[in-house]
């Protein structure tokens, strides 16, 4: 039996990228399960994709763009950005003239802010996964060392998103869509309040690489008896105060006052303006002997780092996905994380911190707290090892796949409606929006 066709929209699509890119890839790949694609993208998914099977196989059918998006400078990347949601509209009307089109999902980019007038189309669309409804808890934001200017652009930011929420055109598109899916339990929120009727919270990327459960484990055994000389952290993340790395050096110094042996590795660029004004605040915390400031590194070489670690600390505010949390647990790390966002379902809730927390010193106490357990009880630290690592294997191709069956192909099968998408959805056995 033949698949039904539909269409696809995503940026770029990159088999061996992340972000954007990355879940170009990763939904296709899922969505082509149970779906003949036609997907409209970047011309350079085709140079990105021409040396991978699945879209051979699966009989993939590209459109590529004209136009392409080149810089997210504002004002210039989103006039670009318009620009190509209008050339993907005139694509999409030619396809559905030609071809039996059972419905549309707009994958990439995952902005709420800006998305073509799909309900004008004639065909169901889902939309998503969407993420950018994040924003700093105003308990942790008021608490951190950061800079003025970062938490008035914070306070702004969930301004900003309420004032798109009330855009006209934005609100019908929404409020058409068959399933709109958000990545975190704020955007999901949001996407409510603009209309949207069907909503769904998923972790929208897979890591598919594989994981060498045992072979950690026995890298983890090695290293127990080595944990109450020192506690090595490891942090990870681009030069901007919202990945929060001061609260990095506001637990390492809550640590170290404990009286807790333990080095931080840092991995960032630091000549950037935020990655100067971190290495100056270190140096004023009196901690910077205590750090390690590496610059930015290889995929491998960053594994391979993570092995001589023994916990990551994750602080993003509102990162939209979690590739990185996933990363280091599936080399056995615990994640210290306040876990926001998209991060609030990547990091194993067994392992590790990982939850509410009412300011940084409060964060940086439950840290303490943990690394002061794992140096008296090293055995606990390794069964989080293992938790981690084996909560790191459920991100997986199959995870996504799973979303498109209960959440997608019922919005565009012909017998469908509002009751059984519903039955669908509740059939997934934990939807990430129930966990705690």
């Amino acid at each position: 039996m033949d698949k039904p066709s539909i269409i696809v929209v995503a940026s770029t699509v990159h088999p061996n990228a992340g972000s954007e890119p990355g879940k170009g890839w990763w939904w296709s790949k899922a969505l082509s399960k149970q779906f003949k694609l036609h997907i409209i993208t970047q011309s350079h998914s085709l140079e990105y994709c021409k040396d991978e099977k699945l879209p051979k196989e699966e009989g993939w059918t590209f459109y590529p763009t004209q136009m392409s998006v080149t810089t997210w400078r504002i004002p210039t990347g989103y006039r670009q950005y318009a620009m190509w949601l209008d050339e993907v509209m005139e694509i999409a009307k030619g396809i559905i003239s030609k071809e039996p089109i059972k419905g549309l999902c707009h994958i990439t980019l995952g902005s709420f802010r800006m998305l073509p007038r799909y309900d004008r189309l004639g065909i169901p669309y889902t939309l998503g996964p969407l993420g950018g409804g994040e924003c700093s808890p105003l308990s942790l934001l008021f608490s951190r060392k950061a800079p003025f200017s970062h938490k008035c652009s914070e306070l702004a930011r969930p301004i900003l998103n309420s004032t798109f929420a009330l855009i006209p055109s934005l609100r019908k598109i929404m409020k058409g869509a068959s399933m709109v899916l958000a990545t975190s339990l704020e955007t999901e929120r949001l996407l409510r309040r603009m209309g949207a009727r069907h909503t769904q919270v998923v972790f929208p990327d897979a890591y598919d690489q594989p994981v060498d459960v045992e072979g950690i484990m026995t890298l983890r055994r090695n290293q127990r008896d080595i944990l109450p000389k020192c506690i090595r952290l490891l942090w990870q993340g681009r030069p901007l105060w919202w990945k929060a790395p001061d609260l990095a050096l506001t637990a390492l110094k809550a640590a170290l006052e404990r009286g807790i042996k333990v080095h931080l590795t840092m991995i960032c660029d630091w000549k950037s303006p935020v990655g100067l004004s971190i290495k100056s605040m270190a140096g004023d915390l009196g901690i910077s002997s205590h750090i390690d400031f590496v610059g930015f590194m290889s995929r491998d070489e960053l594994l391979q780092t993570a092995k001589e670690h023994h916990a990551f600390l994750a602080t993003s505010m509102h990162d939209s996905g979690g590739i990185p949390l996933i990363e280091a647990q599936a080399q056995g790390l615990p994640c210290l994380s306040p876990a926001l966002g998209g991060n609030r379902d990547a990091a194993c809730p067994d392992s590790g911190v990982s939850g509410s927390f009412g300011n940084a010193n409060d964060f940086s106490s439950q840290i303490s707290k943990v690394l002061s357990r794992w140096k008296s009880h090293p055995e606990e630290w390794l069964q989080e090892c293992e938790d981690a690592v084996r909560f790191s294997t459920t991100f997986t191709n199959e995870r996504l796949q799973n979303y498109v069956r209960a959440m997608i192909y019922p919005c565009f099968s012909s017998n469908s409606d509002d009751g059984l998408m519903r039955f669908k959805i509740q059939s997934i056995t934990t939807p990430l929006s129930d966990r705690s």
